[in-house]
C-alpha cells in the first residue's frame, strides 16, 4: 500500500510512505502514522526532514533510520516488515525503522555466495571495533600500561616518539582532528579532486608532521588504520557516528587508561539498548535478546532457508 501525505507551508511537497499490509506490524505501523501526521504543516524539502520529525532520539550519536537510492534495498526492506518514504522532487528513500545490526549489511551481501558474505560481515565487525577503540588502545597502553606492550615493539615506539613534544592523547587529537579536517575537504571537492586531495593531502601532512617532530610515526599509522577501518562500513550514517565517538573515548582513556576506555564501551551498550525507534528496541536481537533473531545478523542466511522477519540488507 502506497499512501500520500501533504505537507503545508510554502513548498507542498507530497509525502508518500509504503508498506506491504499483512507483513507490518500493526503496532509499529499505527506509531508511524500517529508520527508522520506531526509533518502536515512542516516545510519538508528532502527525506531528512522527515527523519528528524520521526526520530525517538534526536540528540542520539546514532542513525535510527537508514536511506537508500536503490530500489532492491527498499523493497527487501518492505518484505521484512519496513516502511519505505518518499518525498517528492528527491531521489533518496528513507527506511523506518533502522535497527543497530542492520547497519552493517550491505546489498551486496545477497549477491555474492554464503561463505563470502559471512566471512566480510566479520570483517565489518572487526573494522568498527578497530575505527572505534585503536586510538583509544594506544592512548592507554603508551600513557599507563607499559606493561602489555612486547618489549621489543615498547623499545621501537619509545625511539620513534623520541623528540615528541606532545603527550600521546594531543598527538592523537592532533592527528585525528586533521585527519577528519582533509576527509571532509575531500567530500565538498569536485570527485576527480576530492578523492585526490584527500590521499595525497594526507600523506603530505603525515610526512611533514614526522619531519617536524609533531608526530611520531607510529601515531600516523593508527591514525591511518583507524580512517581506512571507518571506510569499510557500509552504511556512512553509521560511520560518522563511530568517528564521533572516537573523541570522547580517547579522552576517557587519557584520564583512566583503559579502564576509561571499558566505562565508555559501557556507555555506549547502555545506550544502545535503551534507545528505541518507533515504539522498537533500537539493539533487537542483541537486546532484548532473540537467538531466533540472529539468524541472519552476524551471517548471511542462505536464501534457500529464508528467515521471517530478517531484514535482508
Amino acid at each position: 500500500k502506497l499512501k500520500q501525505v501533504e505537507t503545508g507551508g510554502q513548498t507542498k511537497a507530497s509525502v508518500v510512505y509504503g508498506y506491504i499490509d499483512g507483513i507490518v506490524d500493526p503496532q509499529l505501523l499505527q506509531e508511524f502514522q500517529n508520527r508522520i501526521a506531526r509533518i502536515k504543516d512542516k516545510e519538508i524539502l528532502e527525506v531528512s526532514y522527515v527523519e528528524e520529525w520521526l526520530e525517538d532520539e534526536t540528540y542520539s550519536p546514532f542513525p535510527q533510520f537508514r536511506v537508500t537510492e536503490r530500489p532492491d534495498t527498499a523493497v527487501a526492506a518492505m518484505l521484512s516488515g519496513k516502511i519505505i518514504v518518499l518525498v517528492q522532487g528527491t531521489g533518496t528513500i528513507l527506511l523506518c525503522p533502522g535497527l543497530f545490526v542492520e547497519f552493517f549489511q550491505s546489498s551486496e551481501d545477497y549477491y555474492e555466495r554464503t561463505i563470502i558474505s559471512t566471512a566480510l560481515r566479520f570483517l565489518r565487525i572487526l573494522a568498527v571495533g578497530i575505527a572505534l577503540t585503536l586510538p583509544g588502545i594506544y592512548i592507554a597502553l603508551i600513557s599507563y600500561h607499559h606493561e602489555l606492550i612486547p618489549t621489543n615493539l615498547l623499545l621501537a615506539i619509545i625511539d620513534s616518539r623520541e623528540g615528541i613534544p606532545f603527550p600521546s592523547v594531543v598527538e592523537a587529537l592532533i592527528m585525528m582532528f586533521f585527519f577528519e579536517l582533509l576527509r571532509e575537504a575531500g567530500v565538498r571537492l569536485p570527485k576527480p579532486v576530492g578523492s585526490a586531495v584527500s590521499i595525497v593531502g594526507a600523506l603530505v601532512i603525515g610526512e611533514a608532521a614526522i619531519n617536524a617532530g609533531i608526530a611520531s610515526p607510529i601515531m600516523v599509522v593508527i591514525v591511518a588504520l583507524t580512517g581506512i577501518a571507518s571506510f569499510a562500513i557500509p552504511q556512512y550514517k553509521i560511520a560518522i557516528s563511530f568517528r564521533i565517538l572516537q573523541f570522547p573515548l580517547m579522552l576517557m582513556t587519557a584520564v583512566l587508561g583503559i579502564f576509561g576506555l571499558m566505562i565508555g564501551l559501557i556507555w555506549i551498550a547502555l545506550h544502545l539498548t535503551k534507545l528505541r525507534v518507533l515504539g522498537q528496541p533500537y539493539f533487537d536481537p542483541f537486546a532484548p535478546l532473540r537467538p531466533k533473531g540472529m539468524a541472519d545478523v552476524l551471517f548471511r542466511a542462505p536464501l534457500k532457508r529464508p528467515i521471517r522477519n530478517t531484514t535482508p540488507f
